[in-house]
């Protein structure tokens, strides 16, 4: 009779349960005040470890979020937390976050990661994937479609973190135009990566939107030309001829936008940027490091522009390896990111980072030993 109490009582404890209502069990973070869930499962099942499907989730337009969490149950023994990051649909990475740990059912320690977004981090429309750093141990369900379980809570819909877009004291106003004749001249940039901020102004304040949205961040090229559509919230590159057959090319140390407006109502439109500091990390690199516990290696690296990268070992235990993945930098730190065959998902961070040298870097493996590692410039501009 113990022994079938006690097998109950397990089956009961690997239960997500965080119960708001009759039939909803959501994993934990829960939304304090102010707050929603932007994303959750609600999995009142008995949990597996590693789950075989990616869990992902779409927002329909920009969301500020303030809390990212997943579920390590793990037999009823938890997990020390690891990291929390997202993947965008086009490769760009969020993060990683190092996650805080809380007590799940049963009072086990660590099943709950979380981590605590200061500050929010604001996010634009699309679908992102929910990056584990132990997949093995995060917790699945028939419930949660044999994804992660996972749970992203953001302020409450029409919030934003701080009202205003960080650029807005730079907001231009940009009134309607004939739909024959909708172009009109924007900025000219330094080449680097930008949030563009916009909105539709229906009162009668110049200058401030009904709401800010944001789109971004977007990688503006040198001597790159582009058309900001402000209805459709989306930016392509152009030929400065498509607009005028009299316009010429933007020049060597700049990147142009001109704005596809409204024949409707008007606009206001800032950049927020460059995010990069500037710093264009873009281009060819000579890496180095060491493996804890293994050995010395050296590297090819290549960051391109659209934030993918790709990564060749030349010296070491794998020469001849190759992996895809991506990267971003954001002024003060430097992320790379892949997946690889045997080792899983793989980061690497630097905040020592210049237009030539990144030094005193790390890096973790999912399912090895992390390591040290440090880079040289070869070539700009890929």
């Amino acid at each position: 009779m113990v022994r079938s109490m006690r097998l109950l009582f397990i089956v009961l404890t690997a239960v997500v349960v965080a119960q708001g209502a009759l039939g909803q069990c959501y994993s934990l973070p829960a939304p304090d005040e102010g707050e929603e869930r932007v994303f959750a499962q609600s999995a009142c099942a008995g949990v597996s470890n590693n789950p075989p499907n990616p869990t992902v989730f779409t927002i329909d337009g920009p969301r500020t979020i303030t809390k990212i969490g997943t579920y390590h149950w793990n037999d009823a023994t938890g997990e020390t937390p690891g990291t929390i990051g997202l993947k965008d649909e086009r490769g760009n990475t969020y993060g990683p976050w190092q996650a805080v740990g809380d007590f799940g059912q049963g009072g086990v320690p660590n099943a709950f990661w979380i981590v605590y977004l200061s500050p929010a981090l604001d996010l634009p429309a699309g679908t992102y994937t929910i990056i584990d750093s132990n997949p093995s141990t995060w917790s699945y369900t028939y419930e949660s479609d044999d994804c992660g379980i996972g749970s992203i809570i953001g302020l409450a819909e029409g919030r934003t973190g701080s009202g205003s877009a960080p650029c807005a004291a730079d907001g231009v106003d940009y009134s309607p135009r004939s739909a024959t004749d909708p172009y009109e001249a924007g900025p000219e940039l330094e080449p680097g990566r930008y949030n563009i901020w916009y909105g539709k102004r229906t009162g009668l304040q110049i200058g401030t939107p009904d709401k800010w949205s944001v789109v971004g961040p977007e990688q503006l090229s040198d001597g790159g030309f582009y058309v900001f559509d402000v209805v459709s919230a989306s930016l392509s590159e152009a030929t400065p001829q498509m607009i005028n057959p009299m316009l010429s090319n933007p020049t060597i140390g700049e990147a142009v936008v001109w704005f596809k407006l409204s024949s409707e109502d008007a606009y206001v439109v800032c950049f927020e940027g460059p995010l990069d500091g500037g710093l264009n990390l873009a281009g060819a690199w000579k890496m180095s490091g060491h493996q804890e516990g293994f050995n010395d290696w050296k590297a090819d690296l290549i960051l391109k522009k659209d934030g993918t990268l790709e990564w060749t070992e030349t010296d070491g235990a794998n020469v001849g390896a190759r992996r895809q993945g991506t990267w971003q930098f954001d002024s003060t730190k430097v992320t790379l990111a892949w997946t690889a065959p045997a080792g899983g998902q793989t980061y690497w961070v630097s905040q020592s980072v210049t237009e030539n040298s990144i030094s005193s870097g790390s890096y973790t493996v999912e399912n090895a030993p992390g390591g040290t590692w440090s880079a040289k410039r070869v070539v700009e501009g890929f």
